[in-house]
């Protein structure tokens, strides 16, 4: 059986950097603008990958513009299975939301060095060099 059990935001959506570990049952609480709804949206897209159906209203931006403010705006969603965990890597590149998906679990050395979050480019070079498909 797989399941999401982690969405880790780098540079995304007004946070540097967090881990939400989602495995089993999730209860968000908190007060006004901390960021409930930010999580539940991050987590429809990966499930709905619908920008249009996220509820976000029209008068804020755009899911790409909230999520991905930045060249080295990421979202990684690490996914369990059976036998191990893999990622899928959400970023934008050339004004289009992208995917990769790493058959490895979360590391945070594939997208930061030194607390600061790669580029795009930096992450693939370094998943190369690790031979990491």
């Amino acid at each position: 059986m797989k399941q999401l059990s982690k969405v880790i935001f780098i540079n995304s959506a007004s946070i540097p950097y967090g881990e939400v570990i989602v495995d089993g049952n999730v209860h968000l609480i908190g007060n006004q603008g901390v960021g409930k709804s930010t999580v539940l949206r991050a987590m429809l897209f990966f499930y709905n990958a619908n920008t249009k159906r996220l509820d976000i209203s029209p008068n804020k931006k755009r899911f790409k513009e909230y999520y991905f403010p930045f060249s080295n705006s990421h979202l990684v969603y690490e996914i369990q299975r059976e036998n191990g965990a893999y990622c899928v890597w959400v970023f934008k590149s050339r004004n289009k939301i992208m995917y990769r998906f790493i058959d490895k679990p979360y590391n945070q050395s594939y997208f930061l060095e030194e607390f600061v979050a790669k580029s795009n480019k930096e992450i693939e070079q370094n998943l190369d060099a690790l031979g990491i498909s």
